[in-house]
């Protein structure tokens, strides 16, 4: 995780267009895990060696080796074909637990305080539909962490088969997180469970819904899957709830995506959460198109780690536009 970590920071940091164009010499790879965790490889081919084992462990390659002509000097990168749900939930992982902390804190700040149990009433269940995709997989995890640093309960609908080994952990409380698992077909590569939206899951309203997406495109959303099109596009139009998009702004591209229709707007959505980057670096791609839909987007909170952005509704973007104002960042 360490190393994974390495190629989020390196690529943040750089003028490179895309984190695959990441090649990091496996000398520095060495120097780092020594500084960072004090681990002191004997070894280049060992370093590499362990990464390998690693991807055996879990069934899914992460990384290549480019080769110098000494054969110990290579430079290690990622894997340019990352499908898989296993492959994606190892990709920008710094920016994925940003984006999950800023959606888990959103829910917690939202949720009307307990009542009273004196009265004899009881507080309910905060129902949350956790959608398919790998940054859901870490706002799993902080729910997890959590369960026992807040008196709510939450109850967990999902059809995101990814994170259910985890959520049907030994170590979690499910007194205080209750899972309910949608029925249908398996797809093992996204870890999804595909079905009829309206047959999949027992309920169609919740208190919080949250997705992700594979790209944006102006305000268009896109994914590959056209079962999972189908899915999304149901939550989106045919569920209530509040809805929270969870991005890691890798997903805004300056093109749609070839031979996919759109199955949503961001303006399905009240809020979009990003993460924050604190460091100077120059703008990429995905920055420049993420900064050209900030006119729909309103800053609620600007955390350390993360934005929460509230969607403008076009009524309020009328009512803007009339009176002449801009986008007003709040703290």
């Amino acid at each position: 995780m360490g190393v994974l970590y390495h190629f989020s920071e390196i690529f943040e940091s750089s003028d490179a267009e895309s984190i695959w164009d990441i090649a990091i010499p496996v000398e520095d790879l060495c120097t780092h895990l020594k500084d960072r965790f004090g681990v002191e490889y004997s070894s280049n081919q060992w370093v590499y060696t362990q990464l390998r084992r690693y991807e055996d462990e879990i069934g899914a390659r992460l990384f290549e080796k480019k080769a110098r002509r000494d054969v110990n000097t290579f430079r290690v990168s990622l894997h340019r074909e990352m499908l898989e749900f296993i492959q994606k939930q190892h990709l920008y992982v710094p920016q994925k637990i940003k984006a999950a902390r800023g959606a888990y804190d959103k829910i917690l700040s939202t949720i009307p305080a307990p009542q009273d149990t004196s009265t004899g009433a009881s507080s309910r269940d905060i129902s949350v539909l956790l959608g398919a995709g790998s940054t859901v997989y870490h706002l799993a995890s902080i729910f997890i962490d959590h369960q026992h640093s807040t008196d709510r309960t939450f109850s967990l609908h999902t059809h995101n088969a990814g994170i259910l080994p985890m959520l049907l952990g030994q170590h979690v409380d499910h007194r205080k997180l209750s899972v309910v698992t949608a029925g249908g077909v398996l797809d093992p590569v996204t870890r999804t469970i595909l079905g009829d939206p309206e047959k999949s899951f027992t309920r169609k309203s919740f208190d919080f819904i949250v997705q992700g997406t594979s790209q944006v495109w102006g305000e268009d959303l896109f994914i590959e899957s056209r079962q999972e099109q189908r899915i999304k596009r149901a939550i989106l139009n045919d569920f209530e709830g509040c809805k929270i998009l969870v991005l890691t702004k890798h997903e805004f591209q300056d093109h749609p995506m070839p031979g996919v229709e759109p199955y949503g707007k961001i303006s399905d959505y009240e809020y979009v959460i990003v993460p924050r980057s604190i460091q100077d670096h120059p703008p990429k791609k995905h920055d420049r198109c993420f900064e050209e839909s900030l006119g729909k987007l309103e800053p609620e909170i600007m955390n350390w780690n993360y934005c929460i952005l509230k969607v403008k509704k076009d009524h309020e973007k009328n009512r803007e536009t009339a009176a002449g104002t801009g986008l007003h960042e709040k703290t």
